[in-house]
């Protein structure tokens, strides 16, 4: 079982030391949440951010707005947080209420500012090779591969999903360490995903939909990462893999939760942290 805690805690341990010597130097990292509504799994997520930073000296402000919002002030929100030196990056949970323009909005945020490649700009250092940050829930993905001395040179990576938040970055990662790397979404036929998984040695799955990539798809020998975060009609939290089919197949699995989410936790507080150290 490839648990997320270990990796997350690795991380953190690298944190305190590197705020330990920014506070040294009288600067202490500072990040900005920007939320839109109420959503039940964006509060939780912010609140479980909030703890952690806490924990690790990281403060935060709050920029929470109701769902009528208009999009005048998300702008200005947005050129609050760039303007402000004592932040030095931002959350920013989308997707945005119907009515709020998503290109404009994100492109707003600095790109000093900008954590979790929301920006055109820094998706396109991510896909030429040049980012600093990656989105970090991809980043979660290569952490936990890392950490497990799970070799990626050379090995065959199937990526299910293809969004700009998490499959086409977490694509771009693997290839920079020489994976050969195949891309799957929603029109590939089931067919072809079973020839496809079959000829894979590591499976990414991040479709954001429950039960995506079951037993038949799953070959032993084969390492997963669940990416997903899906909340049942009896409250489960559950994966996009059906672990309990694929669990006693394969070799190695992520579970969720327990999984991916503590490692995006701390990658999104490890970029915040390195901003701060380049901008004071």
């Amino acid at each position: 079982m490839l648990y997320g805690k270990e990796v997350s805690e690795k991380i953190e341990s690298e944190i305190s030391s590197k705020v330990a010597h920014l506070n040294a130097q009288n600067i202490t990292p500072m990040l900005a949440i920007l939320r839109i509504g109420e959503n039940p799994a964006d509060m939780a997520y912010e609140n479980a951010v909030i703890k952690r930073a806490s924990k690790l000296g990281i403060s935060t402000k709050q920029f929470a707005l109701p769902n009528d919002v208009s999009q005048s002030e998300v702008l200005g929100c947005i050129d609050q947080i760039n303007d402000d030196d004592k932040i030095h990056g931002a959350l920013i949970f989308r997707p945005f209420p119907e009515g709020l323009d998503d290109n404009l909005i994100r492109n707003r945020l600095a790109a000093s500012k900008d954590l979790d490649a929301i920006t055109d700009e820094a998706l396109a250092l991510v896909f030429t090779g040049k980012a600093k940050n990656y989105p970090c829930t991809a980043m979660a993905c290569f952490e936990l591969l890392k950490h497990y001395k799970i070799p990626l040179s050379g090995q065959v990576v199937l990526v299910l999903g293809r969004s700009l938040v998490i499959g086409k970055p977490v694509s771009m990662l693997m290839q920079r360490e020489n994976a050969t790397v195949i891309m799957a979404h929603s029109k590939t036929s089931s067919d072809q995903l079973k020839k496809l998984s079959a000829a894979s040695d590591v499976i990414i799955v991040a479709t954001g939909r429950p039960d995506t990539f079951g037993k038949e798809y799953a070959q032993s020998g084969q390492i997963i990462i669940d990416v997903g975060m899906n909340r049942t009609d009896d409250g489960r939290l559950v994966g996009d893999v059906s672990f309990d089919e694929v669990a006693d197949v394969v070799d190695a699995i992520t579970p969720v939760p327990k999984g991916v989410g503590s490692v995006t936790t701390a990658c999104l507080l490890k970029q915040l942290v390195e901003s701060a150290e380049k901008n004071g």
